[in-house]
């Protein structure tokens, strides 16, 4: 992985404020509204501010977190990674047959679970 430039910096520091803004927003209508969908929106914003921050926090690294080996966590975590793969491959099937814009966000959640659970057994490899 290359280096950010300062640019791409300032960039993504401005995106990480975009991020907890709309959080808020997004939190207030929720709470007006009581609409479970926008709690999952806020969610989702907060994954995405997540994802801005340790991208951020390991550009002198080049992207790359230290790995710090640790067999009982690496299977522990290779485990957890093998169930949320089925849970995603059985939701999947499950979609195809049966139409639910509910699950397709639970898929979603699911597939971002599934890249962090790998990058968790990387990191204790």
């Amino acid at each position: 992985m290359t280096q950010l430039e300062q640019a791409q910096k300032d960039q993504l520091k401005s995106l990480k404020d975009e991020f907890k803004r709309l959080q808020k927003q997004l939190h207030a209508v929720h709470d007006k509204t009581g609409y479970e969908d926008l709690e999952h929106g806020v969610l989702a914003l907060q994954i995405a501010e997540h994802a801005v921050e340790e991208t951020l926090e390991h550009t002198g690294l080049g992207g790359e977190i230290r790995h710090k080996s640790n067999p009982k966590a690496y299977r522990q975590a290779k485990q957890w990674h093998k169930i949320v793969k089925g849970l995603r491959a059985q939701g999947g099937k499950f979609l195809k047959t049966h139409p639910s814009e509910d699950l397709e966000t639970a898929l979603k959640a699911l597939e971002i679970a599934e890249g962090s659970l790998k990058e968790v057994a990387e990191h204790y490899e």
